[in-house]
């Protein structure tokens, strides 16, 4: 990786790293483009589960609005990888009332810093391993057809909260019931499977697609 390109990332932060990692294990597994709302709910689902893959949490609050988890700033760095090339914009689907969607795939400067990323950071590879499970799981299961967790997510759905104000999904307290539920699922598993890990991502998917075929 070039010099600029590790500037680059460095000034971006934890999130461009994130949103980084996940575009490119989507596209080893074919599963590019990837729509917003796709890659806002994948970004969301990691936080409670990243750390049984030994890596920190990135922040545990964001814009509710509508039927799926958002984060406007992190959005504006997606756009911003978009047209530096670490990412490319492959179609945009217009909508109502100024509703969009992009859908993203990996750019040539993008799979360069990737590379680079995996051959020489440990902490790369593990958020690499937790985006490659999370994204096989959840398109395995429901997000290739809807990105629409809000109503069954216990953070997300928090009547209290309205739609268009700050949610605080309390990523870093005990309080979280997504962190209570992946705990559960994984340390259960860690008694019984080699792959805990893996399997309780599974399981927790699982767990949301049975919950959206009854909404």
């Amino acid at each position: 990786m070039s010099a600029p390109d590790r500037h680059a990332l460095d000034n971006a932060g934890m999130w461009k790293a994130w949103v980084l990692l996940c575009v490119a294990e989507a596209s080893r597994m074919g599963l590019t483009p990837m729509g917003t709302s796709q890659l806002h709910v994948i970004l969301y689902m990691a936080n409670p589960l990243a750390e049984f893959f030994e890596i920190p949490r990135v922040r545990g609050r964001g814009l509710k609005k509508g039927p799926y988890p958002f984060f406007p700033d992190v959005q504006w760095e997606i756009d911003r990888m978009a047209f530096s090339g670490v990412l490319s914009i492959t179609q945009v689907d217009f909508g109502s009332k100024g509703y969009l969607n992009a859908h993203y795939a990996l750019g040539a400067r993008g799979y360069s810093i990737y590379e680079s990323l995996m051959a020489h950071s440990p902490d790369a590879q593990r958020t690499s391993r937790l985006f490659r499970e999370l994204v096989s799981a959840c398109f395995g299961r429901f997000l290739a057809n809807r990105a629409d967790i809000g109503a069954i997510d216990a953070n997300y759905g928090d009547l209290a909260v309205l739609d268009g104000e700050v949610v605080d999904f309390a990523e870093w307290t005990d309080e979280n019931r997504n962190m209570e539920l992946a705990r559960y699922l994984i340390n259960q598993l860690r008694v019984l499977r080699p792959n805990a890990e893996r399997d309780g991502v599974r399981f927790y998917c699982d767990y949301l697609e049975k919950a959206l075929a009854v909404t």
